[in-house]
């Protein structure tokens, strides 16, 4: 009998052994995807072919910090004064002084990939042709210039969405549905109100089939718009807590970090807040920011 034991444990001790070792191959490569998931994620996404992004994993210190401080005495003011007077037009035309296309292009002419090189110049003519309505509404409701373009260009394709080019629609904004809608019935326009600004709804798939996006006379409601979304309870807190200038801490790390300059903040909070699903939002928000550098256009809204 002693020889059926043996032979029992055996066969246990190699059940065990097996169990164990089919552990570590399953346990192991899971604790590395997740340990590295935003770094994989980033890789396969092409994010981490960016310029700034070894910079923002490393450190995530920019030349705002230093404008921070430097434009200190204008952003107590641009603050200060909640009754800011804003025309109602676009604001003159001036020479920019610290966001220059010239010297941000050829910069990147050096460091960018052969990858993201077409690209470059469709993200620049978008911040070129729409940063006045950035601007003027950062000087209205103090949303910074840079999130609303690096959205804009994100949300759109640089402006190359049918969404954009057939509905004036550079922020995917939906229309509401009204009341007793139901999703499983018969759907039409008749079900879904746009906002005073836009004059039509447009059916697009996104989330569901059924869903449709407001659509504007112009890009300019579109920015408008825009500015009151994120006037409003769902994202307004952030107008408070994260001022330009300023570096903030933050509840969720990003390129692991959890202090972090204010427009990386406003990004990490619109994510968080439910603006889009996708997981990377804030990370391609923000590198959409650092590249282009478009947290100087925040400057130059200040000193208007």
């Amino acid at each position: 009998m002693q020889p059926q034991t043996d032979q029992n444990g055996g066969c246990l001790q190699a059940f065990g052994r097996g169990s164990f070792i089919a552990l570590l191959l399953v346990a192991i490569p899971c604790f590395l995807v997740l340990r590295y998931r935003t770094e994989i994620e980033a890789k396969i996404s092409g994010l981490s072919e960016m310029p700034v992004y070894q910079q923002l994993t490393d450190d995530f210190k920019t030349g705002a910090e230093l404008a921070g401080s430097t434009f200190a005495a204008e952003l107590r003011k641009f603050y200060a004064d909640s009754t800011l007077r804003v025309p109602s037009e676009i604001l003159p035309k001036r020479k920019s002084t610290y966001w220059r296309r010239d010297r941000v292009e050829a910069q990147l002419k050096e460091k960018l990939g052969r990858r993201y090189q077409a690209g470059m110049s469709r993200y620049l003519d978008y911040v070129e042709h729409y940063r006045d309505f950035a601007e003027l509404e950062m000087r209205r409701s103090k949303i910074p210039a840079s999130v609303t373009l690096a959205q804009g260009i994100l949300e759109t394709n640089a402006g190359q969405s049918i969404l954009a080019t057939r509905g004036n629609n550079h922020f995917g904004i939906k229309c509401r549905a009204r009341p007793g809608f139901r999703r499983d019935g018969v759907i039409d326009d008749r079900d879904f109100d746009p906002h005073s600004l836009a004059v039509d709804c447009m059916q697009m798939h996104d989330d569901y089939a059924w869903d449709r996006f407001e659509v504007y006379p112009s890009a300019r409601e579109s920015f408008r718009r825009h500015t009151l979304l994120l006037q409003d309870r769902r994202y307004g807190w952030m107008l408070h807590e994260y001022e330009v200038g300023g570096i903030y801490p933050i509840k969720k790390t990003i390129f692991g970090h959890d202090r972090v300059p204010y427009y990386a903040a406003w990004c990490v909070g619109l994510k968080q807040s439910g603006y889009a699903t996708a997981r990377l939002y804030a990370e391609k928000l923000t590198l959409i920011i650092e590249t282009y550098q478009l947290w100087k256009i925040d400057y130059e809204a200040v000193i208007r």
